[in-house]
């Protein structure tokens, strides 16, 4: 993917990024996030809200690093890991997601246990098994 067809998919509306999120999420089975010296990045939204930035796969989050959070380095996390042992926790601690996060802090913020049961759905209509 080049990085003009990345920054073609960030200027998507909020719902086709969402869908876009979810197809890549299901093809490659893992989502990407950003870690420093001091763990998981995550932001605050306007609410005061932590959100933690996520992307569908290594291109978007790189595009992101390079651009903004450049100390950091990027981790894949398999989805359904992500699904059993993170996103209860997260809904617990407050945490909430923050769907293709871009360069601007913007991003479709959504929480933990919605983001959960919207992706064990669409995985469970939508795999190649």
């Amino acid at each position: 993917m080049t990085y003009s067809e990345v920054e073609e998919i960030f200027c998507l509306t909020e719902d086709r990024k969402y869908k876009y999120f979810f197809n890549r999420v299901a093809e490659s089975e893992q989502v990407c996030g950003l870690k420093d010296k001091n763990g998981w990045i995550t932001i605050s939204d306007d609410k005061g809200r932590t959100l933690m930035p996520l992307w569908p796969s290594y291109e978007f989050a790189k595009y992101c690093k390079e651009n903004q959070w450049k100390e950091t380095e990027i981790e894949s996390i398999d989805v359904y890991e992500f699904l059993e042992y993170w996103l209860e926790g997260m809904k617990r601690d407050g945490c909430r997601i923050l769907v293709f996060a871009d360069t601007s802090c913007g991003g479709i913020s959504v929480d933990a246990l919605e983001f959960k049961n919207e992706l064990e759905v669409f995985l469970s209509t939508n795999s190649s098994n």
